[in-house]
């Protein structure tokens, strides 16, 4: 997938049935897809909007971190990120700690996202809440124990029905925190179920919230900055109870529009069978 990036003139890309993704979801494609070409603008007829790229650029980010903390057995990560990015910027410094250079099973992580260091430059502000280590001038910032100075206003608002009318909750909080923390928040102010919580955040300017769809992920991950709104929704049960018997109703029909399909195969096949064999007869 990465050589394709190298087609200059490639906006629009369609996969199906290739064994370069057999083994991934198709979410997880579609982000991996996203991430690792900078140009596409369709995937699979699908157009990829801004805020699609941004997540999945800054999800392709983390990952590789992640890759990169599993070798790293003394160096820190934040020391790993900082020589990447001093290396690709051309910031290179003495440096008289031990772990000063990549080990092969990094450069080998770097070879097969070659993205990474791009990516690593283009969101590097979003590993101050990602990645411990400590802060140094010139380098990618990076947390103390993971929690980090980076702190932002937000406002949560109750959009459910039995707590709209509650008084907002205006917090600082670190953006590291994850989005399951939110919605702990979240129950115990406006007494919304966490199962039954959706969450949205929106900035001023934004035309739609963005979705927080996944509770370990953090603020930082999905671009919360300071003055952001999260908006807490509530599941309607109802709705969901309906919709669930309307997919049983809609399987339950196509079930037996399949049988029949196949009753009225199986009567002609045997209609052709009792031909063949009277005709058979007929000649004997």
């Amino acid at each position: 997938i990465d050589s394709l990036d190298n087609l200059p003139s490639l906006r629009s890309l369609r996969l199906r049935n290739t064994p370069l993704t057999n083994t991934l979801g198709v979410g997880e494609v579609r982000s991996t897809v996203i991430a690792r070409l900078s140009r596409i603008e369709y995937f699979n007829a699908s157009p990829i909007t801004d805020r699609e790229r941004l997540e999945a650029e800054r999800r392709y980010v983390s990952n590789v971190a992640r890759e990169l903390l599993m070798t790293s057995s003394e160096m820190t990560l934040c020391d790993t990120l900082n020589q990447s990015y001093n290396n690709n910027t051309g910031n290179c410094k003495d440096n008289n700690q031990a772990h000063s250079e990549i080990d092969d099973t990094q450069t080998q992580i770097f070879t097969l996202h070659p993205r990474f260091k791009a990516l690593l430059d283009k969101h590097k502000d979003i590993m101050v809440s990602l990645t411990p280590g400590s802060h140094s001038k010139g380098d990618v910032a990076c947390n103390q124990g993971g929690i980090g100075d980076d702190v932002i206003n937000i406002t949560i608002r109750s959009m459910a029905a039995s707590s709209c009318d509650m008084e907002p909750l205006r917090k600082r909080l670190p953006r590291s925190l994850k989005v399951g923390r939110i919605q702990a928040m979240c129950a115990r102010a406006f007494g919304v179920d966490i199962d039954l919580q959706i969450l949205h955040f929106r900035v001023k300017g934004d035309p739609f919230p963005t979705e927080l769809d996944d509770a370990d992920h953090t603020l930082a991950y999905y671009g919360v900055s300071d003055g952001a709104e999260i908006l807490v929704n509530e599941v309607d049960v109802d709705a969901r109870e309906r919709e669930n018997a309307r997919r049983v109703e809609e399987h339950n029909r196509l079930v037996e529009e399949q049988e029949q399909h196949v009753s009225v195969l199986q009567s002609m096949q045997k209609s052709i069978v009792n031909v063949l064999a009277n005709d058979t007869a007929q000649k004997l």
